[in-house]
């Protein structure tokens, strides 16, 4: 039996780094499985040390030159370690891999695409589409998150010559049920005033300016509060700070950080608000259908019009105008608000279909057989 790595960029709390941790012990029960993380920094890092697979850091604080010493890192441990699939699950950490490769003939490479590529930014959608030509020229397959990016030219080719799969993210319904019932992590969740949650890095792909906006009108006409779980710069988390006072929130927003349990949050919480400029298959948005929270998510998110049917499971908004996010808004804390239904059950847990992937590319290895792994449903709509 063969080994097979996993690559995250580093161990921050994100949908990445999320569903690594949650593959990585799904694997480790049927093979040897290690998690490699190009900086041992981040919120999970105590939840990954704890998994049921090996974890292994490369180096200590991220950067440019940091990113270098990582592929060298990686290349030097790789060479010493057992032939098997090395699978590099968010974009961010790709270059690594991609950097480290050289002499690695006994492992073969896998490249998860998790995130848009072409966006409204000229020159760099073009650079990032050659860059997405050079991995899957390195890689023995990609697997496109979500169903978003086959639109794509360079993905479309890919697919149709079935060197690239989609599989969109997906949640197990029962585990979040269960995690939602924990103590309530704020007092806010037990008061009246109804609890606006975003949830998302501090970047700008989350577009937390168009939130915080977005609850302002609306606060025009009804008092809300607005929480954002995440972590990100200090620099990023005052200038919301100044953009929540400046739209009249006051006391009624809180940054809140990260955790580890975001659907105690999510349960309690009249809104979930996916405000992002793009997405692929956004893990998030799935986690609030799940704990059977009103959703309102942007256009620009990635598949997340097709997630919620064009509004049947939840609300969208286009993702620009703040009085378009507002007036969604406003009808999901009415009287009556379009639920989720059971629409996070279509989703379910995706490992084993990401483990379907790594077994065919570890056939392609000499000598190797490879493990049985459950059948899971592909998903019909």
């Amino acid at each position: 039996m063969r080994d097979t790595y996993l690559y995250v960029h580093d161990l921050r709390s994100s949908g990445v780094v999320r569903n690594a941790i949650t593959f990585a012990e799904h694997l480790a029960r049927s093979r040897p499985t290690t998690l490699i993380a190009g900086y041992d920094v981040g919120f999970f890092r105590e939840e990954a040390a704890r998994g049921g697979f090996r974890l292994k850091t490369l180096a200590n604080r991220p950067g440019v030159l940091p990113r270098y010493t990582a592929a060298w890192r990686l290349n030097r441990w790789l060479r010493g370690q057992p032939a098997g699939v090395l699978m590099s699950v968010g974009n961010m950490g790709h270059p690594t891999p991609w950097f480290g490769r050289f002499g690695l003939d006994h492992i073969k490479r896998i490249y998860s695409i998790s995130n848009e590529v072409v966006r409204d930014d000229g020159w760099r959608s073009v650079v990032r589409q050659r860059w997405m030509e050079m991995l899957m020229r390195d890689g023995a397959k990609t697997i496109l998150v979500g169903v978003a990016l086959g639109r794509i030219g360079i993905f479309a080719r890919a697919l149709a010559a079935g060197t690239a799969v989609e599989i969109p993210n997906g949640v197990d319904v029962d585990r979040a049920l269960a995690m939602a019932a924990a103590p309530v992590p704020h007092r806010w969740l037990e008061e009246d005033v109804p609890v606006v949650l975003g949830i998302g890095r501090l970047r700008p792909q989350k577009n937390f300016d168009l939130l915080i906006a977005g609850v302002g009108r609306a606060r025009q006409q009804r008092r809300l509060r607005l929480a954002i779980i995440g972590g990100g710069a200090t620099a990023e988390a005052e200038r919301l700070q100044g953009l929540a006072q400046a739209a009249g929130l006051g006391d009624d927003f809180l940054l809140a950080g990260e955790t580890d349990n975001v659907f105690a949050w999510l349960s309690r919480s009249a809104v979930f608000a996916l405000s992002s400029r793009w997405e692929t298959s956004s893990l998030v948005l799935l986690e609030a259908l799940a704990t059977g929270t009103p959703v309102i998510a942007s256009r620009l998110a990635g598949d997340a019009a097709k997630v919620l049917d064009e509004g049947r499971y939840g609300l969208l908004c286009d993702g620009v105008d703040p009085e378009s996010l507002a007036t969604a808004l406003l009808a999901q804390v009415g009287a009556h608000p379009a639920r989720p239904g059971d629409r996070a059950r279509l989703y379910g847990e995706t490992s084993a279909a990401y483990a379907r992937v790594i077994d065919d590319v570890l056939a392609t290895l000499p000598g190797t057989s490879a493990p049985e792994t459950m059948a899971t449903p592909m998903l019909s709509s």
